[in-house]
């Protein structure tokens, strides 16, 4: 197993090392002196008793019998998680939120969004080293547990994120960053209603298809389920999981039923979701967890048959530990991890302040305007620009006129500015007009920008195969798009071929001659004709039968398409005769779909 582990990781470009890495924490707390301004931190001051005796018991390195600490070792956190802390004390979670995570607000991906924590919009981290780190957990508790635990929807893939402040201590504050992390979450016992009964999996009134539960393999039933409550602080940088029957968690178990330590005991801050796909260093699990949980089961809870297997919790880990190259692999995983980009693509953040942030929902407002401004086409666009102006004109006419009482409105243009009042005052006020306005103005800016780059590339295409400047600009104009204003290569190519010997290929100076035409001229055929050869045989045709170049073009255009028709069906028909006798000769089925695809001329 160790020769397949360590060539896998080799795979995935790790660079192995040669011992097991040891990531301390050098200074654990962060401490900062009481700001002067209040910015919240009281706040984070109010964990629950039991919550905040196990978390300072953590901090100090008390033996705390119903948390064990999951062996292995995790990456040293990024020194912005520290910073985060401080700017949460010193200026208020809004703004360390705005510090930590993209100042933007999405909807959950869609096929992710009825597990989503903490509500259906999600943030992105700024850094991707953070995002990472905190993927690199997730693993590192699905390695090192002593009980099966999955990456799914089912299992593990969220964890609470809060803040813990001790009391203030002369006139400084020490606080501290935690996750709890809850696995199992979906067991094959989980309803809606903790008083109604179980609903089969993938009833109608479970959701159907979409269901929660689907392709859980976890129950409550089960011996370890228990074992489903993961806390990590940044102090320590270890993970413990705690053992919900202890007596000293009574105080946090919001569900006994479900062995749930219940989240808002803790001073939330936001969640992390992690959704990475199964191949996502899958195997190396496979290989890993799966056979260490099945040695343990057979050396270690075989030898305490007697004992509940909740009492096995510590022989489990204490076992865990001292298989040193299990371990070693393991670390080498959730290092990977860390220092990988793509890992922060399927971090999904719920941070409370920043979803809350009316500065960020204001600016969300804005940039919804300017994505509606983007997806109107020119005309609409234009017509919203006038509609504007025009409701700025008429308000201001009818405030002159009634200023003077003396002007008197015809009856089309009092119906005129009933019409543009009723559609634009109500739904655009006056004083949101002047910013929309800018909007039209800077969205026809980017559009210009973009035509001009796009059709500086279509003359640069024609240059480079040694058409003349003069012609390739003069055909770029007259093959312009009227809708868009964007120029073509491929159509100011082929206006050349029809109206210069030149430019003109070998096979069309064959079929058509070598004569010259005035580009305009031929314009009015290939709007219609299109292609070089068309656009010839429609001035040809107009010649004999004098129809003008739109029907010369446009029955040309039928003509080809027809040949172009029975051309294909000839080369279906060869095709056929072709497979036909082949199996006649009993070539194989494979070698007739080989030949049948071979294109066969007519």
């Amino acid at each position: 197993m160790e020769d397949i582990l360590h060539d896998h990781l080799k795979a995935l470009g790790r660079d192995i090392g040669k011992s097991l890495c040891a990531c301390k924490v050098d200074d654990p707390l962060v401490c900062v002196e009481i700001p002067e301004k209040e910015s919240g931190w009281v706040h984070y001051t109010r964990t629950r008793p039991a919550a905040r005796k196990l978390i300072e018991n953590l901090q100090n390195g008390v033996d705390v019998p119903h948390a064990h600490t999951l062996p292995g070792c995790l990456p040293t956190p990024p020194e912005d998680l520290r910073r985060y802390l401080t700017s949460v004390v010193e200026k208020g979670a809004e703004v360390a939120d705005a510090e930590m995570y993209e100042d933007d607000i999405k909807d959950a991906p869609g096929v992710y969004s009825r597990w989503m924590s903490g509500g259906t919009q999600i943030c992105h981290l700024k850094s991707w080293k953070n995002a990472a780190f905190f993927g690199s957990i997730f693993h590192h508790i699905q390695i090192n547990s002593p009980t099966d635990v999955e990456l799914a929807t089912w299992d593990l893939f969220h964890g609470h994120m809060f803040v813990h402040v001790a009391s203030p201590n002369q006139n400084k504050i020490c606080c501290d960053l935690g996750i709890l992390f809850h696995a199992k979450e979906f067991p094959l016992e989980y309803r809606r209603n903790n008083l109604g009964k179980v609903i089969p999996i993938g009833h109608t009134d479970a959701g159907g298809g979409e269901d929660v539960r689907m392709g859980s393999k976890c129950s409550i039933k089960q011996p370890e389920y228990y074992l489903r409550n993961y806390l990590w602080l940044l102090s320590t940088n270890q993970v413990v999981v705690l053992d919900t029957h202890s007596d000293d968690l009574a105080g946090i178990i919001q569900n006994m039923e479900f062995h749930t330590v219940g989240s808002f005991y803790f001073k939330q801050v936001g969640d992390i979701n992690y959704f990475p796909p199964k191949s996502f260093t899958g195997s190396v699990v496979n290989l890993l967890a799966e056979k260490e949980r099945d040695h343990l089961r057979n050396y270690v809870d075989g030898d305490a048959k007697d004992k509940d297997s909740k009492l096995n919790v510590g022989e489990r880990i204490e076992f865990m530990g001292k298989m040193d190259k299990n371990r070693w692999f393991a670390a080498q995983v959730t290092h990977l991890i860390a220092s990988s980009k793509e890992t922060a693509r399927f971090i999904f953040a719920t941070p409370r302040a920043h979803l809350a942030s009316p500065t960020l929902r204001i600016k969300q407002a804005i940039d919804g305007v300017r994505r509606q401004i983007s997806r109107l086409d020119s005309y609409r666009l234009q017509d919203l620009e006038n509609m504007l102006i025009l409701t700025n004109k008429t308000e201001e006419k009818r405030r002159k006129n009634a200023e003077t009482a003396h002007t008197r409105s015809t009856d089309d243009e009092r119906e005129r500015d009933a019409h543009t009042s009723l559609i634009f005052s109500r739904r655009i006020p006056p004083s949101a007009r002047h910013f929309v306005l800018n909007q039209i103005n800077e969205e026809k800016k980017t559009r210009q920008k973009r035509l001009n780059r796009s059709n500086s590339m279509e003359l640069e295409k024609l240059l480079r195969q040694g058409i003349d400047k003069k012609d390739a600009t003069a055909a770029l104009s007259l093959t312009r798009s009227n809708s868009t204003g964007l120029l073509s290569a491929f159509r100011a190519q082929n206006l050349l071929q029809a109206s210069f010997s030149k430019y003109r290929p070998e096979f069309l100076c064959e079929s058509f001659g070598s004569d010259d035409y005035e580009m305009k001229r031929v314009a009015a055929y290939q709007a219609h004709a299109f292609y070089a050869a068309s656009t010839l045989r429609a001035m040809l045709l107009d010649k004999i039968e004098n129809i003008g170049p739109m029907a010369a073009g446009a029955k040309v255009a039928k003509i080809v398409a027809l040949e172009t028709h029975q051309k294909w069906e000839t080369m279906r028909k060869r095709r056929g005769v072709i497979v036909e006798t082949l199996g006649s000769k009993g070539m194989s089925d494979k070698l007739i779909q080989i030949m049948y695809h071979y294109e066969v001329e007519p």
